[in-house]
C-alpha cells in the first residue's frame, strides 16, 4: 500500500508540473514559434563553433610558445644577479605565521573583480608563483624571473587579440609559473605545496606517455627511517604521472611481487589507481635479504610483455628505490635489455648510509637512466622529478616534430580553480611549458 501511495503522489507532482507548464505556454504562446530542427545542421554549426574556439586558442598558445624559446634563447645568463626585479609576488600577502619577507619586495597592484574569472585581477601584470620550497634568491631563480618579465607582453596581446581568453599561464622547469591577468595566490592549506611541475597539463607536456614499474626494496636493512623515505619517494613518483601514463608498482626482497595482488600488469596512472597504490605502498613491511634480480625480472616481463592490456608503448622505464647493494644483476639485462636498451633504469639510493653506491649508479648508467640520492626528506619532491627532464631530451632534440598541441581532460586546477587545457612547448635548454584557457 505504501509503494502505491508513493507512485500515485510522484504522478500526482509531475501531473502538477506539466499543468504549470501548459498555463505558462497558454499565457505566452503568442510569443512562441514552432520550428523544425534539421539535426545536421546543429551538429556541424556546433562543430564549427568548437573548431574556430579551439583554434583561437592553439594561435594564442603556439604565439606563446614560441616568443617563450626566443627570449629563452637570448637570455644572457647572470651569475651575479641581483635581488631586486621587479615582480608581483602572488604569495606576498598571504599570512603566514609572520609578515612574508617577500611582501616588501613584491610589486603592489590594484585589483578589480571581473565575473568573467570570478576573482579579482589586474589586466596590466602577471603574477609569479613559486613553489615554497624554492628559494627565491638562486640565481637560476633569478635569471628566470628576469627573461620571463617579457612574456607579459605577448599575455596582453593575446588577451586583445581573443577577449575570450581567461588565464594563461607559463611554467620552467625551475618551478616560477607566471599567469595573466595577476591575482593573489590562494592556497588551499596554510602550507602552500603548489608546484606546477605536479600539475597533470605540465607533466603530459614535459615527457612523452610512459610505461613504468616502481620496484621497492623491502629488505630488512631498509627498516625504519629508511623505509619512511622510501614509501614517501614512491607515492611522491606517483604524483609525477598523469592519465597518459601506466604504472604498476612491486615490493622484493627476495621474490618480487605487486603491492595491489589485483594489478596483475601495467593500470592507467589516474586518480583512483593512484591512490590504491598508495595505500598498499604505506602498508608494506621491511624483511629478508635483497635480490635484485628477482625485482627486474618482475618489471621486465610487466614491460616486455606482449598483451592486449591499454598501455602507453612509448617510453618505458624501471624505477628502483633501495638502500643499496653489491649486485649489478648484469646478467638480467643482458638477457631483457641488451644492446637495444629499450627500457630505461633509474635508480634512488635512499637514506644515510655506507654502502657503496657504485652498483647503482652502474645500473642506470648502463641502461640509459640516471642515479639519484635522497638522503633526507627535503630531497624527495626534487629528485623523484628530476627524471622529467632526462625524459625531455630527446624531445628537445627532435625539434619541432615533438612540438603537437594536445589538450589535457577537463579538472578542477589548484592555480585558479577552474577547468585547464595544456598544450607543450619544447624549450632550447630547458624544459618549460604553457598553457591556455
Amino acid at each position: 500500500l505504501l509503494f502505491w501511495t508513493q507512485r500515485l503522489f510522484t504522478g500526482l507532482m509531475r501531473l502538477q508540473d506539466v499543468l504549470i507548464l501548459f498555463q505558462i505556454y497558454s499565457e505566452k504562446r503568442r510569443q512562441f514559434s514552432l520550428v523544425r530542427n534539421n539535426p545536421r545542421e546543429i551538429v556541424e554549426k556546433v562543430a564549427t563553433d568548437i573548431e574556430r574556439l579551439l583554434a583561437k586558442k592553439r594561435k594564442a598558445l603556439e604565439k606563446l610558445a614560441s616568443e617563450a624559446e626566443r627570449l629563452q634563447k637570448d637570455h644572457r645568463w647572470q651569475d651575479g644577479i641581483k635581488e631586486n626585479i621587479e615582480y608581483y609576488n602572488s604569495k606576498a600577502e598571504m599570512d603566514y605565521d609572520g609578515e612574508d619577507i617577500d611582501s616588501q619586495m613584491s610589486l603592489k597592484l590594484e585589483f578589480v573583480y571581473d565575473p568573467n574569472f570570478k576573482n579579482h585581477v589586474n589586466y596590466s601584470h602577471t603574477a609569479v608563483q613559486i613553489p615554497t620550497d624554492i628559494y627565491k634568491g638562486a640565481p637560476v631563480i633569478l635569471n628566470e624571473l628576469n627573461w620571463t618579465q617579457a612574456l607579459e607582453r605577448v599575455f596582453i596581446e593575446n588577451s586583445r587579440d581573443d577577449p575570450s581568453l581567461l588565464w594563461q599561464a607559463f611554467g620552467s622547469a625551475t618551478g616560477v609559473t607566471r599567469y595573466y591577468p595577476a591575482a593573489p595566490w590562494r592556497a588551499p592549506d596554510k602550507i602552500d605545496l603548489y608546484d606546477v611541475r605536479r600539475r597533470p597539463w605540465y607533466i603530459q607536456g614535459a615527457s612523452s606517455p610512459k610505461d613504468m614499474v616502481i620496484l621497492v626494496d623491502v629488505s630488512g636493512s631498509v627498516s625504519g627511517l629508511t623505509l619512511k623515505l622510501i614509501k614517501a619517494s614512491v607515492m611522491e613518483m606517483l604524483d609525477t604521472l598523469s592519465d597518459d601514463d601506466y604504472v604498476n608498482v612491486a615490493r622484493f626482497n627476495e621474490k618480487a611481487e605487486a603491492v595491489v595482488p589485483c594489478f596483475k600488469h601495467l593500470v592507467q596512472a589516474n586518480v583512483r589507481n593512484k591512490k590504491i597504490f598508495k595505500e598498499a605502498v604505506q602498508q608494506m613491511q621491511a624483511k629478508g635479504t635483497t635480490d635484485y634480480k628477482s625485482g627486474f625480472h618482475f618489471a621486465f616481463n610487466q614491460l616486455l610483455n606482449k598483451t592486449n592490456v591499454p598501455r602507453a608503448n612509448c617510453n618505458k622505464i624501471i624505477m628502483l628505490f633501495t638502500d643499496g647493494g653489491e649486485d649489478r644483476a648484469q646478467d638480467i639485462f643482458e638477457q631483457y635489455n641488451w644492446p637495444n636498451k629499450t627500457v630505461r633504469v633509474f635508480t634512488f639510493s635512499v637514506g644515510q648510509h655506507n654502502y657503496d653506491v657504485t652498483p647503482l649508479q652502474w645500473i642506470a648508467c648502463a641502461n640509459k637512466g640516471y642515479y639519484f640520492e635522497i638522503r633526507s626528506i627535503c630531497a624527495i619532491r626534487i629528485n623523484t622529478q628530476e627524471y622529467l627532464d632526462v625524459l625531455g631530451r630527446p624531445m628537445v632534440l627532435a625539434g619541432r616534430s615533438a612540438k603537437q598541441v594536445q589538450w589535457t581532460n577537463v579538472y578542477q586546477d589548484a592555480l585558479v580553480r577552474v577547468a585547464s587545457t595544456r598544450l607543450p612547448c619544447v624549450k632550447h635548454t630547458a624544459r618549460s611549458d604553457s598553457v591556455i584557457l
